[in-house]
């Protein structure tokens, strides 16, 4: 078993509350199973503290037991992919220490009992639960998790009253606000490297995600964003950038894919002086750029120009010189290929060559 927090190379002196690394890792044999009197042991003081009276009910007598995590720990939030075989136990003590913790299911399943009832989790549902009260649960085995974990005084002054953690809250997960809350999760872990560096960013970042978390139990996400107008315009950017090969990257379908109205995903762009579309074209443009560079003298200007959503070949070398001063051969010819060759051939469908 090994569970620790891996230090930022950047910060060799950081310690537990302040490093952006987490792995935890359980491999047992069948054997090692029965013989083992408290393999979970390692568990306690960390992230994975709420967790107790854990048993492995029916190990693989191949495979034996898996389990692994890995993510980010800034300061109290974590937030880790978790892999977990067929485990039981009780999540939480009954003591106000221990996190609000959010289960975002992928495979497999989860089952919590508590003192208000049952509560199954399904792949693409998530379950957000307060472990200062104790839940039974059960892991089927080969479940995929995306976990997140809040410290509970955090949201309990954020929502004023504890009524709402009397239940276990499940949503699918394409709910706007939950599609929200994992692209901002995205943001943060891409980010990693800045919020190790500082303490502001992530007490930033920590309040975010608090005030998501708060507003998704109160069911009014959107109330976010008056509170951090950052945050929409650092999420939607996030998810321009993963789906720029997409045809039908338009305003309205950027902002159901981030989680938010198409008139909050307008208003949060222009508060920084921008537009979603001139965003996407400076974006496409970047990538079409770094293509060009990568290509080099196999380069075809009508093949990244369609690649990357430029009507043609012209639009594309208009925009280019728009932005580099140059077209993309004499850009090229200024930068050299990645071959070291001095030639540079661009052409156009049917291999004419185009004036550039």
């Amino acid at each position: 078993m090994r569970s620790e927090v891996l230090k930022n190379p950047a910060n060799p002196s950081s310690d537990f509350g302040h490093a952006t690394n987490f792995a935890s890792t359980v491999n047992l044999t069948a054997r090692q199973i029965h013989e083992s009197v408290h393999p979970f042991a390692e568990w306690e003081g960390g992230p994975f503290a709420h967790l107790n009276g854990l048993e492995i009910p029916q190990p693989d007598s191949v495979r034996g037991f898996n389990f692994s995590a890995n993510g980010h720990l800034f300061d109290d939030l974590l937030s880790a992919e978790v892999y977990c075989d067929s485990l039981t136990g009780i999540s939480g003590r009954g003591e106000g220490q221990y996190p609000i913790v959010a289960d975002l299911v992928t495979a497999g399943s989860l089952r919590f009992t508590g003192r208000t009832g049952e509560s199954v989790v399904e792949p693409g549902q998530i379950c957000i639960r307060d472990t200062n009260m104790p839940w039974k649960f059960s892991c089927a085995a080969g479940t995929r998790i995306r976990v997140v974990t809040i410290p509970r005084p955090l949201l309990v002054s954020r929502i004023g009253s504890a009524r709402v953690f009397n239940h276990a809250y499940v949503a699918d997960a394409m709910t706007p606000e939950v599609r929200f809350l994992t692209n901002f999760l995205e943001v943060v872990e891409r980010s990693s490297a800045d919020l190790d560096r500082s303490p502001s960013a992530r007490n930033l970042a920590l309040s975010a995600c608090t005030t998501l978390f708060s507003e998704i139990l109160s069911q009014h996400p959107e109330a976010t964003l008056s509170d951090h107008p950052q945050t929409a315009l650092q999420v939607a950017r996030n998810v321009i950038e993963k789906n720029l090969e997409r045809g039908d990257l338009s305003p309205a379908v950027i902002a159901h894919m981030t989680g938010v109205s198409l008139r909050t995903l307008q208003r949060s762009f222009a508060e920084s002086n921008d537009s979603i579309m001139a965003f996407v074209r400076r974006s496409r443009l970047q990538r079409a750029h770094d293509d060009l560079i990568k290509l080099g003298s196999a380069a075809r200007v009508s093949e990244i120009a369609a690649r990357w959503h430029f009507s043609d070949a012209s639009h594309f070398i208009r925009n280019f010189k728009s932005t580099y001063g140059v077209s993309p051969a004499a850009y090229l010819r200024a930068y050299g290929t990645p071959d070291g060759g001095a030639q540079v051939s661009m052409h156009h469908e049917g291999g004419a060559p185009v004036r550039v």
